[in-house]
């Protein structure tokens, strides 16, 4: 991982074409950023040049929310973070939370984690690792694909890390 802060260049370029960069770009930035109070302006940063990239919506939103979910902010940091996302839309003219996410949003801080919400996210993430997955390794067998689509979200975390690293899809699934 080290070697590819000092990198991180040749990581935007490559982002411009292969969303699995992107996914390098939010662990690196995590691992830098550990104290969580100092991950928003980076955390803004890579979704503002997610936003150039080019890809296609729903690339995008599953990216924005893997992001989201690598990143984590602090509670206290997230008002200022959902304001730094709706500039960006504005700015971009692209939805990155749409309105009934972010009313589920509000509700889920007020009243606890809406389940709904929480099944919807492992979703998405299970599906981009399965991208991600495809992108780097192959034809992931079936076995591997429902695997990963009834993971549990700290699994799919866990994979999705792996990943970084992985030689082979054995090595992405060895906890």
């Amino acid at each position: 991982m080290a070697q590819w802060l000092n990198r991180w260049d040749a990581l935007e370029a490559l982002a411009l074409a292969n969303p699995f960069a992107v996914v390098v770009m939010a662990q690196l930035t995590a691992l830098r950023f550990r104290r969580k109070a100092a991950r928003l302006d980076p955390k803004v940063e890579l979704m503002r040049r997610l936003a150039g990239y080019g890809y296609a919506r729903g690339d995008i939103d599953a990216l924005v929310r893997l992001v989201d979910w690598m990143i984590a902010l602090p509670e206290a940091l997230e008002p200022d973070y959902m304001r730094a996302l709706e500039a960006l839309e504005q700015e971009h003219a692209m939805t990155y939370i749409t309105t009934p996410e972010r009313v589920g949003l509000r509700r889920g801080r007020a009243e606890g984690r809406v389940e709904g919400r929480v099944e919807g996210r492992v979703e998405g993430q299970a599906d981009l690792l399965l991208r991600l997955l495809a992108r780097k390794f192959g034809e992931v067998p079936e076995a591997m694909s429902e695997r990963v689509r009834t993971a549990t979200a700290a699994q799919l975390e866990t994979w999705s890390l792996n990943i970084l690293d992985a030689q082979t899809l054995d090595d992405v699934f060895g906890d």
